[in-house]
């Protein structure tokens, strides 16, 4: 089967499904918006299409001008953004998929969806909200409705942000997120340097509350023998100003002991860490459906995330790990304590 996939950018989260493809003869194009600065190539590369002439003018008026000084004004582009239309069509006819699949409702999906339409392909709607969300019926999500795929897949069940309804509709399937093996517990060492080895990983970004997380590990320092390793990118001077405040705290709190801060990392770097760690913590507030305590779990880490995540059903509280509520530091450092008070339950969990 030619499987064509068209979304914003190429993300590690579709890395072990692409692989799935491949794995079955399945022949896979990856069209994408743009390119991220920190992607994972080492299964399938995409081509870049990128945005019309005019639109980039637009975006360029908007986040540099209008929205200078909005930390998100470049997402924008998400919702907004539309593609070069000759450019798109001559990829896909050149590709000739047999079944289409595009992210997000947006006015970028709905040209392909357009498109799909003339030349009769399938085309199903990748998107992260939960197979539960009740369907909005106002005029202008039934007329976006009416222009995107019918059919829906989404890697999320339920979200505490959206208004749910109590089955999945008929027309949309929940799919959960792949995640290969990475390493057995049999084979990771735990507790290196006689540590309690924390991780996190996320852009720096406020709603990733990397602040909290580092508080948490302050308090806890003080009765178990815990250090945290914090890993994200910085692709904007918004990041560059967050990380810079993250940085100033360490220091004027004599940190530097406990907490290590890690930028720009490749894939690669990444998992050293993974396997460094004994715990992961994702602390992020408004995380649609995060992928990183997946990858922890691949790694035999024990995980804990905050319940503003998409994917916390992931975790089964007690089994592989903890949710805590949204932003509560009381209540983090409640559940990270609840695993490390006892060496066994990380090996456990892990």
């Amino acid at each position: 089967m030619r499987v064509l996939y068209v979304a914003p950018r190429y993300h590690t989260n579709q890395t072990a499904i692409m692989k799935g493809w491949l794995s079955q003869g399945d022949e896979v194009c990856f069209l994408a918006h743009y390119a991220g600065k920190l992607e994972d190539y080492s299964v399938i590369r995409p081509d870049v299409v990128g945005y019309s002439v005019l639109f980039r003018m637009i975006d360029y008026l908007y986040v540099h001008v209008i929205g200078r000084n909005k930390e998100y004004a470049a997402n924008m582009r998400l919702k907004c953004g539309f593609p070069p239309i000759f450019r798109l069509i001559r990829k896909m006819r050149a590709f000739r998929p047999d079944v289409v699949i595009t992210r997000e409702r947006s006015v970028y999906s709905v040209c392909v969806t357009l498109v799909c339409r003339f030349f009769g392909w399938p085309v199903i709607l990748y998107n992260q909200s939960p197979a539960l969300e009740k369907e909005k019926t106002d005029r202008a999500h039934r007329i976006m409705q009416s222009l995107t795929p019918a059919w829906r897949i989404t890697p999320v069940y339920r979200s505490r942000r959206f208004e749910l309804t109590d089955r999945i509709p008929d027309r949309t399937r929940y799919l959960p997120f792949l995640m290969e093996p990475a390493l057995s517990p049999e084979r990771k060492d735990y507790f290196a340097q006689n540590r309690i080895n924390l991780f996190c990983i996320g852009k720096y970004q406020k709603r990733k509350n990397h602040l909290l997380m580092i508080r948490a590990a302050e308090k806890l320092a003080e009765k178990y023998p815990v250090h945290l390793v914090i890993a994200g990118e910085v692709s904007d001077s918004f990041q560059e100003e967050y990380f810079q405040k993250v940085c100033a705290y360490v220091k004027e709190h004599r940190l530097e002991q406990i907490v290590e801060l890690y930028r720009d990392l490749n894939r690669t770097q990444v998992n050293e860490l993974y396997k460094k760690s004994d715990l992961f913590v994702l602390p992020s507030t408004d995380e649609p459906a995060a992928v990183s305590h997946l990858e922890a779990m691949a790694f035999s880490l024990p995980v804990i995330s905050g319940d503003d995540n998409g994917t916390a059903d992931y975790i089964e509280n007690g089994r592989n790990g903890y949710i805590f509520r949204d932003r509560d530091e009381e209540d983090l450092c409640q559940k990270i304590e609840l695993i490390i008070q006892d060496r066994q339950n990380i090996l456990k969990m892990g």
